[in-house]
């Protein structure tokens, strides 16, 4: 979905400068791919969500020779890594757009954020059973 409705994930994306300036997230290699900035993290994020799932499916099932803790670690790491996207929707009541249905402020936002632990609780659970 990160890059059929590319705009919608590209609205969430805190731009540089955010909160006061404390978001300063580089974008290495950007404008050699001739990528915006919000386009640049939506697609490594969508390509890590990607193959971290297929990672973890893969290795679950015993199709590759893969500990599981890792994939699961390293898709927490991902969870961890756009946790400030859904804390920008929150904070700045961000919408997606397109086709993607609007999430109520704030209490649509903070189930987001229950969801969103509630996902690295399991990813925790996995990496370190």
């Amino acid at each position: 979905s990160h890059f059929t409705v590319k705009e919608a994930f590209c609205a969430i994306v805190p731009p540089k400068g955010t909160w006061g300036g404390l978001w300063n997230v580089p974008a290495p290699g950007a404008e050699v791919l001739g990528l915006e900035y919000d386009e640049y993290h939506t697609f490594w994020t969508g390509l890590a969500e990607f193959f971290g799932g297929l990672l973890l499916i893969s290795s679950g099932y015993s199709l590759i020779d893969f500990d599981v803790e890792i994939a699961s670690g390293l898709l927490g790491l991902l969870v961890l890594a756009v946790t400030p996207a859904n804390i920008y929707m929150f904070t700045h009541d961000a919408v997606m757009g397109g086709d993607i249905p609007l999430i109520p402020y704030p209490w649509g936002h903070c189930f987001r954020g229950v969801a969103q632990m509630v996902l690295l609780s399991l990813f925790w659970e996995l990496t370190f059973q």
